[in-house]
């Protein structure tokens, strides 16, 4: 039977001999099986005859491995013969058995991106052995990135295994911008109380280029607006990364160009500041002067600003002149003005005039009604008109717009989207030629589509703003006046701003008009709805006049009865009003219909309301511009259907 020793058993090996004959030449060898124990490993090198075993029949022992098991295979000596009783081989082998190591056996793969080394692998083995409970390192693999890339996102995953039994421990390597250029896996494993195979990880590592900022020019900083006739020093800052070389040149519209900087190279600050002269244009001189600046060399593409920089210097200094007009025989006003340059924009300029203003005859009175504003001033050309594209042109010398009213030749504009309706002031696109209808002929050719608007102007650019006066009352029929008026910004050509002062100062005991009203004898009604016709008053204001005549020389008083116009009415007896001006009258014809929402059928057999609705003067049922639900005109009527016949009970629909 099998003994069992130092965590392995083996089996005593037996077998007949005639005595008195060689045992060799019955049995050479004797072979004993070690088996190791259950959860032991034996080796042949483990095992060794104890040197001090002799034995007259043995002549040799060897240990070699089979399989899981060890064989100890004895060999007698030839001539040793087999004595008269049993013969026992005792061996004395020193070995035992050890515990039998844990495995791992799996497969890694990996996905590298391209300019990575190395590249990518597919179901690379890997296995090892150890005991129960120990850490060691199953395999390290390394990814380096190629000059010029860096890696991203690198990671080892186990997908088939026990996650707990893997320790991936990753190594980056970094270059000086902080860029991870390599990176050391190490996948490490720690043994369980059993062999293990079948497990899978999967190694990913990416990779982008390293991003190396151009040296380019990326901005400049330069006031654009108009150069001053009397010549500037202007400021020109240059922006950028260090390290790139630029140019700036400066063309002149008179032929001359300059080299303003010499392919210089951007410094460490990425700003560059210079300036640049432009001269005085001389007296006599009437040519504006185009100023092209130029950016050339490493320049941003595509670049965000104008290049070239066209900036323009006006020959021409527009006069901006206030003066005033009345038809109420005020006079002495002193014209002011002021001069500058074409389309600049001055701070803090004024135009300042100091009248003694006078009304005439002597027995009139003069006296300040109000606060001076900008709508109290005339242009002498109509301030702005917007009208909106019609259809769309392109290239073209006319356009059509939805109203072309109080446009005409010589008038000026700008094209505007639908979305920014602002005055776009001058300098101006193009100059309308010729106005039929709502067609205008436009130089130079416009391109503009149903979303824009037309910006006109007839001002030549000029405009004014924030008027003051100071009032200073002299006597009943004079009184000092002095004006200020701010310029906002001048234009490319003279112009004139009127004061209305019939709008600021009211005279009294004096003959003004024609003013149109409505007159008639006996009605107020009538009046308010009749038709105008001129008439003057001893004030410009119809509240406080205390006479109407028929002649602009206030000899001739009107006749008695009713005189109405926007503000009211009032009854004049032929010698003075009886009254301040009172609310018209409606001037609407009120009517009681039949009235249904739903049909015909409805209104003229199913009981309809009985509603009041207005029309206009003189208006009908059936001849009317409309129906109204307020004598004021003002409001529709409700949709539906009307009827002037009596509404009774299961009438016969309308034909």
């Amino acid at each position: 039977m099998p003994i069992t020793l130092n965590n392995y058993n083996f089996s005593n090996v037996s077998f007949e001999v005639t005595e008195q004959t060689a045992i060799y030449d019955t049995q050479q060898t004797a072979v004993i099986t070690i088996t190791p124990n259950s959860g032991y490993t034996v080796t042949a090198s483990g095992f060794s005859l104890d040197p001090a075993f002799t034995d007259p029949a043995v002549n040799t022992v060897v240990f070699t491995q089979s399989g899981d098991n060890v064989l100890c295979t004895v060999t007698f000596v030839q001539g040793f013969l087999m004595p008269s009783e049993n013969y026992l081989v005792d061996l004395c082998v020193t070995g035992e058995g050890i515990i039998a190591p844990i495995t791992i056996d799996g497969m890694y793969s990996s996905v590298i991106s391209p300019n990575i080394t190395p590249t990518s692998q597919n179901n690379v083995v890997y296995s090892n052995s150890g005991s129960v409970g120990e850490y060691e390192l199953l395999f390290t693999k390394t990814y380096t990135a190629n000059s010029g890339y860096y890696l991203t996102n690198p990671t080892a995953t186990v997908i088939t295994g026990v996650v707990a039994n893997y320790n991936i421990v990753q190594t980056p390597t970094y270059d000086a911008g902080g860029n991870l250029t390599a990176v050391q896996i190490d996948v490490y494993y720690t043994y369980p109380n059993q062999s293990i195979s079948g497990d899978f990880i999967n190694i990913t590592v990416g990779v982008k280029a390293i991003f190396i900022a151009p040296k380019e020019i990326t901005s400049y900083n330069i006031l654009t607006t108009n150069i001053s006739r009397g010549g500037e020093l202007r400021a020109f800052d240059i922006f950028g990364s260090p390290g790139a070389n630029f140019t700036v040149t400066v063309s002149e519209s008179s032929g001359n160009t300059y080299t303003l900087v010499n392919n210089e190279t951007l410094g460490s600050s990425g700003v560059f500041n210079t300036s640049i002269i432009f001269p005085v244009i001389p007296l006599g001189s009437s040519s504006d002067v185009i100023y092209t600046i130029t950016l050339s060399g490493d320049i941003q593409s595509p670049f965000n600003q104008p290049n070239p920089i066209i900036l323009t210097q006006f020959a021409t200094t527009p006069r901006i002149t206030i003066d005033a007009v009345s038809s109420n025989s005020i006079t002495g006003f002193v014209d002011g003005s002021q001069t500058g340059d074409a389309f600049s924009v001055p701070q803090g300029l004024n135009i300042e005039s100091t009248s003694t203003l006078i009304v005439s005859p002597s027995s009139s009175d003069l006296v300040y009604g109000g606060t001076i504003g900008i709508n109290n001033f005339v242009y002498t050309q109509n301030l702005g008109i917007s009208p909106v594209v019609a259809a769309n042109v392109t290239n073209s010398s006319t356009i059509t717009v939805a109203n072309a009213t109080g446009i005409r030749a010589g008038d000026r504009f700008n094209v505007l989207s639908s979305v920014n309706s602002s005055g776009n002031q001058a300098p101006f696109e193009h100059e309308i030629t010729n106005v039929a209808g709502n067609t205008l002929t436009v130089t130079p050719n416009i391109t503009a589509t149903t979303s824009n608007t037309l910006s006109v102007w007839r001002t030549n650019g000029n405009m004014i703003q924030n008027p003051s006066a100071t009032i200073t009352q002299i006597n009943n029929h004079s009184l000092e006046l002095a004006l200020i008026v701010g310029v906002e910004k001048f234009g490319d050509g003279d112009i004139t701003f009127t004061l209305q002062l019939d709008e600021i100062f009211n005279v009294t005991n004096g003959v003004f008009g024609p003013y149109p009203f409505s007159f008639d004898g006996k009605s107020v009604a009538s009046s308010c709805c009749g038709f105008n016709n001129n008439y003057y008053l001893d004030s410009n204001s119809f509240a406080t006049a205390t006479e109407i005549y028929t002649d602009a020389g206030g000899t001739t008083l009107a006749f008695p009865g009713y005189y109405s116009n926007a503000t009211g009415y009032r009854q004049w007896n032929g010698a003075a009003f009886l009254n301040t001006p009172l609310t018209c009258p409606s001037c609407a014809t009120q009517l009681s219909l039949c009235y249904s929402s739903t049909s015909a059928n409805a209104l003229c057999c199913q009981n309809p309301t009985v509603v009041i609705v207005y029309v206009g003067p003189n208006e009908t049922f059936t001849n009317n511009s409309g129906l109204y639900s307020d004598s004021s005109l003002t409001t529709p009527a409700p949709d539906g259907y009307y009827s002037e016949n009596a509404c009774n009970t299961n009438q016969q629909p309308l034909p």
